[in-house]
């Protein structure tokens, strides 16, 4: 088949396939080779296959619908490009499916859909029985399509969840999970909580009952705090945890008032804590307090409809 017969049915494919996602007629040459760049190998690889089997009355049926929505029209040197990316990306979905069909696992990158998920990483500090026994810490793990799962190395018993202690004194570890095809891995270095230059900011939000979501996002050493909202307290003497734990709240419209109070900064001085607010469309709705120390607080403003 002329080559830039497959490009160009491709692209104008991806115009109809992606019409719930992109806008076509607002699509530049540019932003079109850059969204077929921007699929997986896989990807790639079966929308060109799927193209090449169609019957050349269906090819130009595809190209015709693509034109009178607003297709553009690519230069050369576009044309060229894209092509070189789907050619790539049929290489390698080729030695993908090689090495999986031989039992090999191949990085998440090159198998995206199939990939595990890790969901937490995260060191906890031991209680104080637990350090009379030698224990630093523990990492902590919780992952998602793992049969696999091990901590520099070492197995861990269950893939899906679970604790490990650390005696030694390395503090810099990776988290390695798989599946029969996959593999995914996350370095974690383990420090004493410090202030990370962050400080809560405003933001504006399109309801007003939002989720209010605290996590400890270094050491999980006891941090515990409560939150109010316009003068009210809504979270009370909450421990943060390494996992997400959220909190239904209600607005006024307007701005309104949370302030973060520490009860404890925990076994390692300063707190520092992670605030995520749903239905955020100005702002960041990820976040992180600055470091405070016992008896401290720090406010910002939800502005809500």
């Amino acid at each position: 088949m002329n080559r830039r017969r497959v490009t160009i049915g491709a692209v104008a494919t991806l115009v109809l396939l992606a019409s719930a996602l992109l806008s076509a007629c607002d699509m530049t040459p540019e932003q079109v080779v850059a969204t077929v760049e921007g699929l997986s190998a896989s990807e790639l690889a079966g929308l060109s296959a799927t193209i090449e089997a169609l019957p050349p009355q269906d090819l130009a049926a595809v190209e015709q619908a693509a034109v009178q929505a607003g297709y553009p029209t690519l230069s050369p040197d576009q044309i060229n490009a894209v092509n070189a990316t789907i050619v790539a990306a049929r290489a390698t979905a080729t030695v993908v499916a090689q090495q999986v069909s031989q039992g090999e696992r191949v990085n998440a990158t090159e198998a995206p859909r199939q990939a595990p998920i890790i969901v937490y990483f995260f060191a906890t500090v031991p209680t104080e029985a637990q350090a009379k026994d030698g224990i630093r810490y523990h990492l902590n793990y919780t992952t998602e399509n793992a049969n696999r799962v091990e901590i520099f190395g070492s197995v861990m018993e269950n893939p899906q969840q679970g604790s490990w202690p650390v005696y030694n004194e390395s503090d810099h570890w990776v988290l390695w999970a798989a599946n029969d095809q996959v593999w995914v891995e996350q370095f974690m270095p383990v420090e004493p909580d410090k202030d990370a230059g962050s400080a809560l900011q405003g933001v504006t939000v399109n309801s007003r009952n939002v989720m209010l979501t605290l996590r400890d996002p270094q050491l999980v050493d006891g941090d515990q705090l409560s939150v109010d909202v316009n003068g009210v307290r809504v979270v009370h003497s909450h421990v943060t945890e390494g996992r997400h734990v959220s909190f239904p709240i209600t607005l006024h419209s307007g701005a309104n008032t949370i302030s973060v109070y520490v009860h404890s900064a925990g076994a390692t001085v300063p707190l520092v804590a992670e605030v995520t607010i749903s239905n955020v469309t100005a702002g960041p709705a990820v976040q992180l307090t600055r470091a405070m120390n016992n008896g401290e607080s720090e406010s910002f403003t939800i502005t809500a409809p």
